[in-house]
């Protein structure tokens, strides 16, 4: 509501020339809040508002603005206005930006680059999307270690404005091999004359350029890192990763894994870009119906065991209590899926974890097959006293135990398929997050109907 009411003020300041104003209530609010207002505004103006902020603000505003926007600010704002707010950005969110550009606006934009933007770009360009080096940041500090910690600071001022972050500052040799780190509070706390080799830390914890980015997410959040370096094969520094890319990455992880789960990728759709409201209902159809028609071929099976048990199924308790048994498998399964998947995706389940988590899902569903196995006890009980001509006591109580054995055994068998599924598939390199909720489903109802079938036909 604020920044609403704010925006015709701003309009205003631009309109009337009140630029050193404009300036002072831009700078007074986050550069979140300021890109907002500003997307509001025409792109002529955001030229205007961004060429009067300061160099490190009008990098960090431009960040801040609607993707969009920055796209026709590109498109609108002049050859040299463009040269400058690039030349602000940060490498790490000029490539990202960049890369949102269609590719004939990009080849335009590049070539404003200096060199060393460019070969930046060229360097990102031979890792995968998914490898470290395709997002790092070029942008850290470094320092030398022969400079006093005096010396060092005042270096540290002057590199500030154009790196992502000076806390962590890193030590190389000749080489430019990383042989150290050190804090800010470490050298505000040292002597002056303290020469850095002196207070850096040598027990460094580093990721490799081309390891995957789920790795650097989980080294940042094990070490409670502010950034993590990233070294090439020589152990050289090329750059770090950031706390925030630590939490993008795992944003982006988790919503690629639900779009692979959902299966609305493929088809000309990458992950990340999928928009629900603007895909055509044929593309949806094309995109979701095979996958469904596979696993109604599952149906089919279990309709034809189902069918091979019809003459014991005239009995009227084994029928009712069929529809409650199917459906709590299935979700048992699935349930015990998103678990081990998630559990996987987060780093708890190791290389060497496979017997582990058999082991811990046998107690889980032990228990919980016992629970609803004493449940469809009790209904299948019920049910039968409820009949219109109700079987002898004894019949009745046989009928409900045997029952709920049947349920155990369903449930167990339910809770490791849903388990072990997403193991075995990771085992074989494959991504756990294709095992979709239909499809652990599908499978689970119909082993799961086969096991009760089975024994209830034989024990009753």
């Amino acid at each position: 509501m604020r920044i609403r009411l704010l925006i015709p003020e701003v309009r205003e300041l631009l309109a009337e020339g009140s630029h050193a104003d404009l300036v002072s209530v831009l700078q007074e609010m986050h550069p979140t809040d300021a890109a907002a207002i500003l997307s509001a505004l025409t792109v002529p103006e955001i030229a205007t508002a961004l060429a009067l902020l300061p160099p490190d603000l009008e990098r960090d505003v431009f960040g801040y603005l609607e993707s969009d926007v920055q796209e026709e600010y590109v498109a609108g704002a002049g050859r040299e206005r463009v040269q400058k707010v690039l030349g602000t950005m940060l490498s790490d969110d000029r490539a990202e930006f960049l890369e949102r550009l269609e590719e004939r606006v990009r080849d335009q934009v590049v070539c404003l680059l200096p060199n060393a933007a460019r070969e930046d770009l060229l360097r990102r360009g031979t890792f995968r999307d998914d490898q470290v080096g395709a997002f790092l940041s070029t942008d850290y500090a470094v320092v030398n270690p022969l400079l006093t910690a005096q010396k060092a600071i005042a270096e540290l001022r002057r590199q500030a404005p154009s790196k992502e972050t000076i806390y962590y500052s890193y030590v190389v040799d000749r080489s430019g091999k990383l042989v150290g780190f050190v804090s800010l509070r470490d050298l505000i706390l040292a002597d002056g004359n303290t020469p850095v080799g002196e207070i850096m830390k040598t027990d460094l914890v580093s990721v490799a350029a081309d390891a995957d980015q789920e790795e650097a997410a989980r080294i940042i959040r094990d070490y409670d890192l502010i950034a993590l370096p990233v070294v090439d094969s020589a152990g050289r520094l090329v750059g770090i990763v950031t706390h925030d890319d630590a939490v993008d990455i795992v944003e982006e992880e988790a919503h690629e894994d639900f779009e692979k789960m959902a299966g609305v990728t493929g088809h000309g759709v990458e992950i990340g870009d999928y928009d629900y409201l603007a895909e055509p209902v044929w593309r949806q159809v094309r995109r979701r119906a095979p996958v469904i028609c596979l696993l109604a071929l599952f149906w089919v099976v279990t309709s034809t065991v189902i069918q091979g048990f019809e003459e014991h199924l005239t009995r009227g308790l084994l029928l009712a209590m069929l529809p409650m048994v199917m459906a709590t498998g299935g979700m048992v399964g699935t349930q015990a899926s998103a678990l081990v998947i998630r559990a996987l995706t987060v780093g708890d389940i190791g290389r060497a974890s496979f017997g582990i988590v058999v082991w811990k899902e046998l107690r889980v569903a032990g228990l919980i097959s016992a629970l609803l196995g004493a449940i469809a006890f009790v209904n299948a009980f019920l049910v039968s006293r409820a009949a219109a001509t109700p079987d002898p006591f004894d019949v009745v109580l046989h009928a409900a135990v045997v029952i709920g054995i049947a349920m155990v055994g369903h449930v167990a068998s339910a809770a490791l398929l849903g388990a072990l599924t997403p193991l075995v598939v990771k085992k074989l390199r494959g991504d756990p997050a294709m095992i979709s909720t239909p499809a652990v489903t599908a499978i689970a109802d119909l082993t799961g109907a086969a096991i009760y079938l089975v024994l209830v036909t034989m024990l009753l």
